[in-house]
């Protein structure tokens, strides 16, 4: 099943293991000390800390450095240079969605933020889409990735995967002062979209405890493209503001306490201009604008502990809520009866929760044991609400019948669900560490709890709500051979699945002006998978590599809204959510970072960085592709560093295959099948003071015109916004950072 292995990946691999990178063990400076530099600890995999060359599984980690001198000021910069990690988009409008791991994204991947888990992502309709990525890239430490099944440690939504991102602690900002405070202040700009940042934080510390607040403000314009001259463009405005407030408490005995308040408040106003006339959904539309505000607040209180022999130890209790809140105004003077719609959505999740787990390492058997234990329990209350007013331009009358729905409406009744999970996994060590084999296993129990109210049964009077209980087991099993002091090789069995989520299992509506009706599914089963991974990684003082190879299996893959035929009395079209039978992904990632100094004095403070990625998709049943799966892409990036750390400079290549129209699914209707690119991009970085550090990055050096295969894969290959939605021409950030 690889033997269409791209000829960019296969090169990429040749590279890592030429002759100039195979550096033979005594000749490594330090010897295992050196090592510990290049293995970062990670959490993300076992909820233990853990070096990442003892993972059996492909961990990705990302660090505020990366995102610094990347000069990434959103999720898609974040994102940008990591193949395989792919940002979900809605249009001009809403923007970034969501995060797809190996062509899995949605719900189906799980995002911590401290440990908290990011909201329910809810779409219906044009006008409706509540995103799940909330967070302001000036908060990240550093963001773990854990690719492919993870539900033993995450539960239900980690079909696919695991984005965990940590934020910064005072210690982190008085680690570089010399006295009970520390601060930055940073401010920035990027021309892709006009947008500006200002950020300041203070930390203090006086003996045990630490304080930290922080702000930022951010505003900005619509994303550049390179749409054809006379194209519509979709203006839009937007600003964000940010603040937060921690403090902590670290004991003599290495006890570690930390509260953190939050509050993230988002505003974008955006005029669809693009849409005004467009047949036969806008075909009498002259005039379309949103009007959108999202705003998460968290509260959550951390206990870093040891106790006896249990070495790592953590509790966790927190509460969050998560409003958005969109209203679209919309003007049909060209209709036979010009009329104006005011359309309101509302969705609100709000999350409480609790975990905690420990772990020690002992002897047993003759083997070395770190065994970790933990348990979680999340109950999370989610509403969502359509409401508007339908006025005529003609008499000034108003109704709320719009498009023959009486406003308010409910999409699916107010839900609770609660999710309880316990977990336990031990790594063995045998052989003197040389095998390495870690056994988990998770038990889960999730319920669905549906609450109609008479918004709901008002316009679902005659349709029933499904409750949804359900508990299952979760294996997962990895081997690690440490082949030499530098090679090891892995492999993974690890299972995932998804619970019947409240908008699928009870999907309801009904517009009779145009005969389509959804109805709530009592037979859903939850989503399963099954992955399969092998991995081989090298690590020494001057060098990293790893290759990975996946297969996952999907089974009772659940899609969303589907017709499923019309109702023998009324005639409507029906729609419901189902399972599909069987799928699958597999592919290939290889990873490559070598220290050039390894290979001569003449190239001291040069490195380099190659990446590549390749998947494939099926629906087993069909036969046709997955839409999820993004084409293959290689990344190329070579950095210099000034002996003294003054200067750093950087150019990256980056290069994705073309979306041929044979790996893309038009049984529904033909689409827009993205064609190859490669942009290239240059930063660099001036430290003239200690404490002051100013950057700068041309993207899209050669102005290429390109679409990223997600911004589009929903869309019909003569949808107008297609245009809109290519990415921004050649474009500049600049960016200042004050240390005091």
């Amino acid at each position: 099943m690889f033997t269409r292995l791209p000829v960019k990946i296969v090169a990429c691999l040749l590279t890592a293991l030429s002759p100039a990178s195979r550096l033979p063990a005594q000749e490594v400076a330090g010897g295992e000390e050196e090592l510990v530099e290049l293995d970062p600890i990670v959490v993300v995999a076992g909820k233990m800390r853990r070096p990442l060359s003892t993972i059996a599984a492909q961990v990705t980690v990302i660090e505020a450095a990366d995102l610094r001198r990347g000069l990434a000021e959103d999720l898609d910069g974040i994102l940008k240079y990591e193949p395989g990690l792919e940002l979900e988009t809605s249009g001009t409008r809403f923007g970034a969605t969501g995060v797809n791991i190996r062509g899995i994204g949605g719900n189906r991947v799980a995002i911590e933020i401290d440990g908290l888990p990011a909201r329910d992502q809810f779409v219906i309709g044009a006008y409706s889409n509540a995103d799940r990525v909330l967070v302001e890239p000036d908060r990240i430490k550093r963001i773990e990735v854990l690719h492919g099944p993870a539900s033993v440690m995450y539960g239900s939504k980690a079909l696919g995967g695991v984005m965990a991102i940590t934020t910064w602690d005072p210690a982190d900002l008085l680690a570089a002062s010399d006295g009970p405070g520390a601060g930055t202040l940073r401010g920035g700009y990027q021309s892709m979209n006009d947008s500006r940042v200002a950020s300041p934080t203070a930390a203090l510390g006086e003996g045990p405890h630490g304080l930290m607040a922080a702000a930022t403000q951010r505003s900005g314009h619509e994303l550049d493209n390179q749409a054809p001259a006379g194209t519509p463009a979709d203006p839009q405005d937007w600003d964000s503001a940010d603040y937060l407030f921690r403090y902590t408490w670290d004991s003599a005995a290495g006890n570690r306490l930390r509260f953190t308040a939050d509050r993230l408040e988002r505003d974008v106003q955006t005029r669809l201009q693009s849409l005004l006339g467009y047949p036969p959904r806008f075909g009498s539309t002259t005039a379309l604008r949103g009007d959108d505000r999202d705003t998460n607040r968290r509260l959550a209180l951390d206990f870093d502990f040891s106790l006896a022999d249990w070495q790592q130890g953590n509790l966790r209790v927190f509460d969050a809520r998560h409003d958005t809140e969109q209203r679209t105004f919309e003007e049909r003077a060209a209709a036979a009866r010009p009329v104006r719609i005011d359309r309101q959505f509302y969705y609100s999740q709000d999350q409480s929760g609790l975990e905690g787990s420990v772990a020690r390492e002992l002897e047993w058997g003759g083997a070395l044991h770190r065994l970790g234990v933990g348990g979680e329990w999340l109950r999370s209350d989610i509403s969502e609400l359509r409401d508007g007013l339908q006025t005529s331009l003609t008499d000034g009358s108003s109704t709320n019948l719009i498009l023959g729905e009486r406003m308010p409406v409910r999409d699916f009744p107010l839900s609770r669900t609660t999710e309880t999970g316990a977990w336990l996994q031990d790594e063995i060590s045998l052989a003197e560490g040389r095998w390495q084999v870690t056994p988990a296993l998770r038990w889960d129990a999730y319920d669905l709890d549906p609450r109609p109210d008479d918004i709901w049964r008002e316009d679902n009077p005659d349709t029933g709500v499904v409750a949804v209980e359900e508990s299952r087991f979760t294996p997962r099993l990895g081997v690690l051979l440490r082949a030499s002091e530098l090679w090891s090789v892995y492999g993974q069995y690890a299972e995932g699945f998804r619970a019947p989520p409240f908008e699928d299992a009870n999907i309801g509506f009904d517009i009779p002006l145009f005969g389509f009706r959804a109805i709530p599914n009592p037979d859903l089963r939850s989503e399963t998978s099954q992955g399969l991974e092998f991995g081989l990684r090298r690590l020494s003082a001057f060098a990293r590599f790893s290759a990975t190879l996946f297969h996952t299996d999907f089974d009772d893959f659940i899609e969303s809204r589907v017709l499923i035929g019309r109702d023998p009395q009324s005639g409507d079209l029906l729609f419901q959510s189902r399972n599909i039978e069987s799928a699958r992904i597999y592919g290939a990632d290889l990873r490559y970072t070598q220290d050039l100094s390894a290979w001569g004095a003449a190239l001291q403070g040069w490195s380099l960085d190659l990446a590549a990625y390749w998947a494939e998709g099926e629906n087993r049943v069909s036969g046709a592709p997955l839409n999820s799966i993004a084409p293959p892409q290689a990344v190329a990036g070579i950095t210099w560093t000034s002996a003294d750390a003054a200067w750093d400079a950087g150019a990256t290549l980056t290069h994705t295959a073309a979306k041929s129209a044979g790996d893309i699914d038009m049984s529904a209707e033909p689409r827009f099948a993205t064609p190859g690119w490669t942009t290239l991009d240059l930063a660099a970085g001036w430290r003239p003071l200690d404490r002051l550090e100013l950057r700068a990055g041309l993207f899209n050096l050669t102005d290429e015109t390109y679409w990223r295969w997600l911004d589009v894969a929903n869309l019909a290959a003569n949808d107008p916004m297609i245009p809109l939605l290519s990415r921004p021409g050649r474009s500049y950030s600049l960016s200042a950072h004050i240390t005091f």
